[in-house]
């Protein structure tokens, strides 16, 4: 249906648009190579065959400049373009036989035969609607939301460049606007995201932006104007050469993601045909390929983990139902795989602590974790199956978020730990019942030792009153009565210390000592002993004082122990060493001989009760010395140490913090 002259007859706001158009100066003004560089542009750009700004006064089209046609003025009733300033936004016609506004109109019955019809407004900026930059082909076409837009961009430079000749008597102005203009016009031709590259019908490169310099790694100035297939020789017989002829042959668009080996990319690619010639969008997707790839490893991945598991997975919905459980968690629970999948999980059976109270639904770790958001970790169970059995379950679960932070999920791995916990209770059981032996054992050495101590005392009395008395013959036996009752004594008194340490009943009470003089005083109650036995007692002490927090009688017997220790072991002639040295943290104490040393087998057991090793055997002692050492060393948090070499001499060390 064709316009009548009616529908533009001239109203006030019509006569300020034409006052508006009359004080631009461009009815009479010839073409400008700026607006003819547009023009052509945006016929490349778009891939159509004409593109031409036109001005609309009260009853012509006038054509300021034109790409693809020659047409210097149009009747405006029988004008797209005056259609097209009735609107703001981009006016589409996709194909004018099957729009009634436009369908017998000259210029579609007869030549140039338009089909195909695009145009933005050129709007000034006191808002009326000049005229137009329009697009024509005479084919029908489809035009996309990214494609008005960059009409309607273009439609704004021409506007700019009306804007800077109009006021061109402004220097400084038209400066600005000009380097705006430009600014923009390099915008629009850079501002593609996706590499571009334009082909004609002999396949020769006639643009390529700036993407896709970087994508191609080639600089356009080597290659605008050669053939893609020369320049590009491993894509011949590939996947881009076939889409892109089938492209220009079937005249249709193609878009296909491949593999291109030269550059190690994977390329997302669009080719729309065009008279002439064949426009490519590509991008590089290397990142997001791979990505998926990794996702789909992945999912693989866990699927066989979920699926070969030995612990048994469960996954419930934050609704409650259970999504997924693997075979083992069927074996566990006592239900089939496909029975769990969407009952709710507090109805598989019935779950109690370890005390066997039935919990809730509420109470279950599901819930716990839902309204915690924290995850549980080797928590047990008592659960009963659907058959009435029960099993002891250890059951770790967390939740898995949606991105805004509410649980999706939660997943658990449930172990079946029944004969862990039976034996875990007879181990109990054993232990307890071996403390009570322990108990017995140490009240009974406690009341032995007893009962032994007060009959020694008063023999070792007589004895040394004996010792006063007793005619020379005598002394002899008299002397070894009393070291073998000083000897028993020892031992007797030694056993009830140890039965204390191992019944707990001593307590380590720490004061301000000075290690440095407990040491020196160590020394000099022991070097008598050693004058007697031929050895060398020394000590070296780091510093004038040591201070420390110890219990300063644990202190005494470990460092008596170990010195009486060593002169016990070492031959005459020898030397023993007693050091003590420390740090911020700990205060070291160390005995050193130069005895048999200990027979490397024998090691493991130095600490235990009783023990002696062969090159021991022939030497008085209890064996409870050393055992009594490494049992106040451990209640005073500390550690000790012994390095021996049969025939050179052992040296034991003990750290205590300070």
């Amino acid at each position: 249906m064709e316009a009548s002259p009616s529908d533009f007859r001239p109203s006030d706001p019509e006569a300020a648009r034409l006052r508006t158009l009359e004080q631009y100066d461009v009815l009479d003004a010839p073409p400008t190579d700026a607006f003819d560089r547009i023009t052509r542009l945006a016929a490349r750009l778009f891939g159509v065959s004409v593109a031409m700004i036109n001005f609309i006064d009260q009853e012509n089209q006038w054509c300021l400049s034109s790409h693809g046609l020659t047409l210097d003025r149009t009747d405006r009733e029988v004008s797209f373009c005056a259609r097209t300033i009735q609107q703001t936004e981009v006016m589409v016609v996709p194909d004018a036989r099957e729009d009634d506004r436009f369908a017998e109109i000259p210029l579609v019955t007869g030549p140039p035969h338009i089909r195909f019809y695009a145009g933005a407004p050129l709007t000034a900026p006191n808002g009326y609607r000049l005229g137009t930059l329009c697009l024509i082909d005479d084919t029908p076409r489809t035009f996309a939301e990214e494609d008005r837009e960059t009409l309607t961009d273009l439609a704004g430079v021409v506007m700019d460049e009306l804007t800077l000749r109009h006021y061109a008597s402004d220097l400084d102005a038209s400066r600005r606007a000009h380097q705006e203009t430009s600014e923009q016009r390099r915008r629009i031709l850079e501002s593609i995201t996706d590499a571009f590259v334009a082909l004609d019908e002999n396949w020769t490169l006639t643009y390529a932006n700036a993407q896709a310099e970087t994508l191609l790694e080639r600089p356009r100035d080597e290659l605008l104007g050669r053939c893609v297939w020369d320049e590009f020789p491993e894509a011949v017989g590939s996947t881009f050469q076939n889409k892109y002829e089938t492209a220009v042959e079937e005249e249709r668009t193609v878009e296909f993601l491949e593999y291109y080996p030269p550059l190690d990319r994977w390329l997302e690619v669009k080719a729309f045909p065009f008279d002439g010639g064949l426009s490519v969008y590509f991008d590089d997707v290397t990142d997001r390929v791979e990505a998926q790839a990794d996702l789909r490893r992945e999912r693989d991945l866990t699927e066989a983990i979920l699926d070969t598991s030995v612990a048994a997975l469960v996954i419930v919905e934050a609704d409650g139902h259970i999504s997924f459980a693997n075979d083992r968690a069927g074996e566990i629970l006592g239900r089939s795989t496909e029975a769990l999948q969407g009952t709710r999980h507090a109805d598989t059976g019935t779950l109690a602590d370890l005390e066997e109270n039935v919990l809730s639904a509420e109470e279950w770790p599901f819930r716990r974790i839902l309204r915690e958001g924290t995850p549980i970790s080797d928590e047990r169970y008592v659960f009963e199956r659907p058959d009435g059995t029960t099993r002891s379950l250890s059951v770790n679960g967390a939740p898995l978020y949606d991105p805004d932070g509410t649980i999706r999920q939660v997943v658990f791995s449930i172990e079946d730990v029944t004969d862990r916990v039976q034996y875990e209770r007879e181990l109990k059981a054993a232990k307890d019942e071996a403390e009570r032996a322990n108990e017995l054992k140490a009240a009974f050495l406690a009341n032995v030792t007893h009962d032994l101590r007060t009959p020694l005392s008063s023999i070792i009395g007589s004895v040394e009153m004996l010792a006063q008395s007793a005619p020379a013959e005598c002394q002899d036996s008299v002397d070894r009565i009393e070291r073998s009752s000083r000897r028993l004594l020892e031992t007797i008194n030694s056993v009830l210390d140890l039965s204390k340490l191992e019944a707990d009943a001593v307590t380590p009470e720490p004061t301000s000592v000075d290690v440095s003089d407990e040491v020196l005083g160590t020394s000099e109650m022991f070097r008598p002993q050693a004058q007697d036995q031929d050895v060398t007692l020394t000590t070296e002490v780091a510093g004038d004082t040591l201070p420390a927090e110890l219990d300063p009688t644990m202190l005494h017997r470990i460092t008596d122990n170990l010195v009486g220790n060593a002169l016990k072991f070492t031959d005459p002639g020898g030397t023993v060493v007693l050091r003590a040295h420390a740090d911020p943290e700990t205060v070291t104490i160390e005995v050193e001989d130069t005895g048999p040393g200990i027979d490397e087998d024998f090691l493991p057991y130095l600490f235990e009760s009783f023990a002696r090793g062969e090159s021991t055997a022939q030497q008085t002692g209890s064996g409870l010395g050393l055992p009594i050492v490494k049992r106040l060393t451990d209640l005073m948090d500390g550690t000790i140490a012994v390095d021996s070499e049969q025939g050179v001499g052992t040296t034991f060390t003990v750290q205590l913090p300070r």
